[in-house]
């Protein structure tokens, strides 16, 4: 027997397993190896900043960035700037408080700069329309400054392709209205079902991001991007900055290449950890590690998520979608009414109904339930729930679901 540590809130399980039923699935542990920085396209920042009033965006608490490791080094670049104030990339996440930024940014940080708020429902100014017809508002205070510096973490995103680069903008600190506009291109424009070129890994011909790529041009200021990957230990493993579309788009194969796991086969059966705190600080977020490990996974298997959801669903709009149980009405209300966690709830039911979803978290049974889920509450009532259904079949093991994209060659 062997056994591996799987994340769970800020804590986690131990599970033992015999590896002949099952294989880990996990990237490269790269934990030791240096940050290494990559400037792309862009003189150094130094020499673009002096003078100029620079808006930093930092993303919120649920994405790990490593803010806390390269903001101290990444602010005395920023020392020749005539004034620096910082901006929350909340998007429709919920607003933040004085404690959840000083653990984004530290306490120093938090008491030595401006820290600024963004309302996606208010004082948002339009800058221009995409070629798909988003009038794309973005929150007046990015407007009001010269130079804007955007923060953030490469990585695996289910319908953007990936996190990082534009997503500051759009949907960070974008308004309501253009960020429903941009998610509403999930679903097939031509047809019933979802965008097949809408895509966890796939920029090209994606329709979200080519429409999240437009709004980013559409603002009329010198744009720098300064993306991380980190380590599984959220430590900052390689920087991407400078030009905001070929330094994260060179980040992104980066990525790709070092995240992606080849497989043989799929399998009845997949283990999966969301990654623990704040991957999986709630049901939103969580749901993403489901998406990725089911290209592990057959249909009609079985998939088993450890997510603790400390903050419930995540959005208040989201659990009352689930009053539609048949997927053909689902939808049809969510075109006729679109909300962004609207789609997240379609997205996840529809992966209820493929597959059998076992997951371990905080949340009442009801509520699991109603999701189309089944409960457990610890990881070995979940693992008795999935033999039910996988009888000893092989199965994978993802201690880091958001993260490792598995590829059946």
């Amino acid at each position: 027997m062997q056994t591996v540590s799987l994340p769970y809130g800020s804590t986690g399980f131990a599970m033992s397993f015999d590896p002949e039923r099952f294989q880990v699935v996990a990237p490269a542990d790269a934990s030791n190896s240096t940050d290494q920085q990559f400037l792309i396209d862009s003189p150094p920042l130094t020499q673009r900043i002096p003078g100029r009033r620079v808006l930093v965006i930092v993303s919120d608490l649920t994405r790990p960035t490593g803010t806390l490791q390269f903001l101290p080094p990444l602010l005395k670049d920023l020392s020749a700037a005539g004034e620096v104030a910082f901006l929350f990339a909340t998007g429709l996440h919920r607003p933040l408080k004085d404690p959840d930024k000083i653990a984004i940014v530290g306490e120093e940080v938090f008491k030595s700069y401006p820290m600024l708020d963004h309302w996606p429902d208010r004082d948002n100014v339009e800058v221009g329309t995409t070629s798909r017809g988003n009038r794309v508002e973005i929150d007046k205070k990015v407007l009001d400054y010269d130079f804007i510096l955007l923060t953030g973490a490469i990585g695996f995103h289910y319908f953007a392709g990936f996190a990082g680069g534009r997503k500051s903008l759009l949907p960070g600190v974008a308004s309501k209205r253009s960020i429903e506009f941009n998610h509403l291109l999930v679903l097939n424009q031509n047809g019933p079902g979802r965008n097949p070129d809408v895509r966890v890994a796939r920029l090209d011909g994606n329709p979200v991001h080519e429409d999240m790529a437009e709004a980013a041009k559409l603002i009329d200021k010198p744009v720098f991007v300064f993306n991380t990957i980190l380590d599984r230990r959220k430590r900052v493993e390689k920087i991407y900055a400078g030009d905001l579309f070929n330094a994260h788009r060179a980040g992104c194969a980066d990525y790709l290449e070092s995240h992606s796991v080849r497989l043989k086969e799929r399998r009845p059966l997949a283990i999966v950890s969301a990654g623990g705190f704040p991957r999986d600080i709630n049901v939103i977020q969580a749901h993403k590690a489901y998406e990725f490990a089911q290209h592990a996974v057959e249909p009609g298997g079985t998939i088993v998520l450890l997510a603790e959801c400390r903050e419930g669903m995540g959005h208040s709009s989201f659990f009352p979608w689930f009053e539609h149980q048949q997927l053909d009405e689902f939808e049809r209300r969510l075109r006729a009414g679109y909300q962004v966690y609207g789609q997240t709830a379609y997205s996840l039911l529809t992966k209820a109904r493929r597959f059998n979803l076992i997951l371990v978290s905080a949340l009442e049974p009801a509520v699991v339930e109603r999701m189309g889920l089944h409960h457990a509450r610890t990881l070995e009532d979940a693992l008795a729930i999935a033999e039910k259904f996988s009888k000893g079949s092989p199965g994978y093991i993802l201690p880091f679901g958001a993260d490792a994209l598995p590829v059946v060659e």
